[in-house]
This record gives structure tokens, C-alpha cells and sequence, in this order.
């Protein structure tokens, strides 16, 4: 469950065939614990957005300009009081036109005291049906709760479908309820989350460029530190006349386990 670096190398080479644009680099400042705070600098040498400050989730996102080695550095004059950070910097491999996701982990009085239990909220990547090469599906991204103050309509979901060459993307998410039972890594007093929205998927018939808008319902459950083999997801996408045109799991009572990556299910407060 404890989220170090979520990248998925098959989710990378696969949303970089279906897409083209510079890419995105999505950072997360926080403690073990999942504390964290609004207003930490983070910058990327030859970014196209050079620096940028965390949210209140400790999430900030940076675009450079192609895929290849970067190095993340975070401002110590901007961490909250309390807090450490060592190394200030880390070497990453952007390896997709779409989003890479990068964690670095807050020490210090500042990590002692737990946020106070609040909606929860999603980070995961990885793959599905994984056997020696790459999954039938690769997934990958952020669900925010409700409350977020973020811009991004309740963040973003991806799914590719290797078998059917098809490419999800959940572009307005909506929290439905967080369920379960307390997790020690990060503590939450929740590992279940559904959520449900709105989006559009590429390729069908076999054209990179056709796309269509969907409707989804997702469950995804964190159930062990490190996820592969033990977290679970399940997603069912559809068109406007009710057909299935992606399919995770049979149903959010029987979902699939994740072969590789993780899911992983913080709380923080809402006000």
C-alpha cells in the first residue's frame, strides 16, 4: 500500500503510441504517514513549466518536453516546519507522453501526527492479467475526493486495453464512498473506494483517432503494502447505449487482483 514510485513501464510505452504531446510528470510531496501540505516548490531542470507548488494534497504536475532522464528537486525553504527531505532531489525516467507518477517522502516532527481522517482519495499504477509479457490491461492515475479543490473535475483514470488496442481515459471522476477497513501504511480508516464518471475511449475499430465519450464505475480496494497480488480493481466502461466496451472484473463484488503496481488509498481533511 506505502506508494514509493507508481510508474508502469507497459502503461508508459502504451499511452505513448496513443498519444502526442510533451509530458506530464505528477509529484506528490508527503510523509509516510500521508501528511503533507499546500505550498512546497518543486521544479524539474528543463521542464517546459520550470517550477511549480504543491496543492493542498501535496500533488503539484510539470511538463517536459520529451520523454527521457530527469532529476526532480525540491525547495527547502518551502517545506512546511518540521519537515526534512533528504535528498532534496531525485533522478527519474520519464518514460511516457502521458503522465509519470513520482513520490518523495517527508521525514521529520512534521510526519509525527497523522492527518486528521477525511474523504479518501486514489493513487495507483500498474498492470492486470499479467503473464510473461505485458497485462491485458495497464492502468494508472489519481481519483480525488469530492472536496478537492482541484481543477481537474475529480482527476484522472487510465486504462489501456492491450487485447482490444483500446485507450481509457476518466476525465470527470466523482467519489461515491470510501469503505473497508483500517490500513496501517499509510494509516487510513478506509481501503475501499467507488467512484463513477465520465470520460472518453480511443481506438475503436481499430483507429488511434476515433474516440468516443463513455461513462464508467470503478472499485478499487488496497489490501497490502506493495499491492502486486493482493490489490484489487474493478472497472466497467460503457457507451450511450448501455455496451460494455471495457470490462476489469466481473462485478465490484468480484473484482480482479492486480498483477503488478499498486493501489493505494489516502485520507486527508476535508474542509
Amino acid at each position: 500500500m506505502k506508494l514509493k514510485h507508481i510508474t508502469s513501464s507497459a502503461l508508459a510505452l502504451a499511452l505513448s503510441a496513443l498519444t502526442a504531446s510533451a509530458c506530464l510528470v505528477q509529484v506528490r510531496v508527503a510523509c509516510p504517514n500521508d501528511n503533507t501540505a499546500a505550498g512546497i516548490k518543486v521544479c524539474i531542470a528543463g521542464s517546459l513549466t520550470g517550477c511549480a507548488y504543491t496543492d493542498s494534497l501535496g500533488i503539484v504536475s510539470l511538463q517536459v518536453p520529451a520523454v527521457g532522464n530527469y532529476t526532480v528537486c525540491v525547495d527547502p525553504a518551502t517545506l512546511p516546519p518540521g519537515a526534512t527531505l533528504k535528498p532534496n532531489c531525485k533522478k527519474i525516467n520519464v518514460l511516457t507522453e502521458d503522465t509519470t507518477y513520482v513520490d518523495l517522502e517527508l521525514g521529520g516532527d512534521f510526519c509525527s501526527t497523522p492527518p486528521p481522517p477525511g474523504p479518501c482519495w486514489l493513487t495507483g499504477g500498474g498492470q492486470v492479467y499479467k503473464g510473461r509479457g505485458v497485462g491485458n490491461f495497464s492502468y494508472g492515475g489519481v481519483v480525488y475526493p469530492g472536496c478537492s479543490p482541484k481543477a481537474a473535475e475529480g482527476g484522472n483514470w487510465n486504462v489501456v486495453d492491450h487485447i482490444a488496442g483500446l485507450h481509457f481515459q476518466g476525465q470527470q471522476i466523482i467519489v461515491d464512498s470510501c469503505s473497508g477497513v483500517p490500513t496501517r501504511s499509510p494509516r487510513v480508516t478506509v481501503n475501499v473506494i467507488d467512484f463513477h464518471g465520465t470520460g472518453i475511449i480511443g481506438g475503436i475499430g481499430g483507429n488511434p483517432d476515433a474516440t468516443v465519450p463513455v461513462t464508467f464505475v470503478a472499485r478499487c480496494i488496497d489490501n497490502h503494502d506493495g499491492g502486486a497480488g493482493a490489490d484489487q480493481i474493478f472497472l466497467s466502461v460503457t457507451d450511450a447505449g448501455n455496451n460494455v466496451l471495457l470490462q476489469i472484473g466481473d462485478s465490484a463484488a468480484a473484482p480482479a487482483t492486480v498483477s503488478t503496481g499498486n493501489l493505494q488509498i489516502h485520507q486527508s481533511s476535508c474542509k
